[in-house]
């Protein structure tokens, strides 16, 4: 799946500065931070994100999108992973996972580095490019069913 595709037209559609992201790895359920678009360090670069822990393992563990205004703060995560989101200096962050087969296979993240909210327009944005990913996923996999079968 091209994950920097994806981050590129979540970045230029929502406006938002940084983007990254990753799939789920197979076997396992933890997504592997692989793309960073707009970043300024390497700090998130190959981070494991476990279901559960942190926005985008809370987006993994309902499989829906979940938004935060100020990370470090948020009572409504977990902080496994504040220093590597303090070290790229993200405040305003939005995780989208990528649904296929209601079964979760990437995470989509896109971020501010000022806490402000994330508009309705922007979280729509970002909730169209993960379902235009979940998409062209879905259709790969249909081609690959059939073509197994022929």
């Amino acid at each position: 799946m091209e994950i920097r595709g994806a981050l590129a037209r979540l970045r230029r559609a929502t406006g938002l500065p940084v983007a990254f992201g990753g799939l789920v790895e197979p076997g396992r359920r933890q997504v592997r931070i692989s793309e960073l678009s707009g970043t300024a360090t390497p700090a998130l670069s190959s981070l494991a994100v476990t279901p559960g822990n942190g926005l985008g393992g809370k987006a993994v563990a309902l499989a829906r999108p979940c938004a935060v205004t100020d990370y470090s703060v948020s009572r409504q995560i977990s902080h496994e992973y504040d220093a590597p989101v303090a070290a790229e200096g993200l405040r305003s962050v939005v995780a989208v996972p990528v649904v296929v087969r209601r079964r979760v296979r990437a995470v989509l993240y896109g971020a501010l580095r000022a806490a402000r909210p994330l508009g309705d327009r922007t979280l729509g944005e970002a909730v169209q490019v993960a379902r235009d990913v979940e998409q062209a996923l879905l259709v790969r996999e249909e081609a690959a069913e059939l073509l197994a079968v022929a």
